[in-house]
């Protein structure tokens, strides 16, 4: 049907017919999880993981046409950590294509951005989202033990990136 893809079209206004927020909403339901309806430019939904649930909130910037996706990895990062936990971040970063780990001042909590700009139409619709919150939560994951180490220990160990992330071939 018609509605299962959505076409955002900028009007001469600069407003979208189709709200990306509505679209969110709209997975998160059928996907039975758990969101609150900030406005009607803002939702924040509690993502089930292996780990610690995630709170991803998603905003949508219509003056300037960019969807922001930023996702709370639920680590706090103590006072003593934080030297630590940013050049493991910026470890991270490099090995990531799209979007970035930032560590938030308030809370000193560690959160994934994606920023998403918008050109004079895109297209959008429940698949989009779904790919782009499991992009999200992908790289949650890939790097929560990463950090979730460093903020544990007692001594913090030289701790190797790609050590944590080696490939292994065959079978044991």
């Amino acid at each position: 049907m018609f509605y299962d893809i959505l076409v955002c079209k900028v009007l001469g206004e600069g407003k979208l017919e189709v709200n990306p927020i509505d679209i969110t909403e709209t997975f998160a339901t059928k996907m039975d999880l758990n969101f609150s309806r900030i406005d009607d430019n803002e939702i924040s939904i509690l993502l089930r993981s292996d780990h610690p649930e995630y709170v991803l909130s998603v905003i949508f910037r219509t003056d300037c046409e960019i969807i922001y996706f930023a996702c709370d990895v639920n680590l706090s990062v103590p006072k003593n950590k934080r030297l630590a936990i940013t050049d493991a971040m910026a470890k991270a970063n490099e090995r990531i294509w799209v979007g970035h780990f930032d560590l938030i001042s308030t809370g000193s909590r560690i959160v994934y951005s994606l920023t998403i700009p918008f050109a004079s139409s895109f297209l959008i619709d429940e698949e989009v989202v779904e790919s782009i919150i499991q992009l999200v939560m992908d790289e949650c994951n890939r790097f929560y033990h990463y950090f979730a180490i460093i903020i544990e220990s007692k001594k913090l160990p030289e701790l190797s990136l790609n050590a944590l992330f080696l490939e292994t071939a065959g079978e044991a």
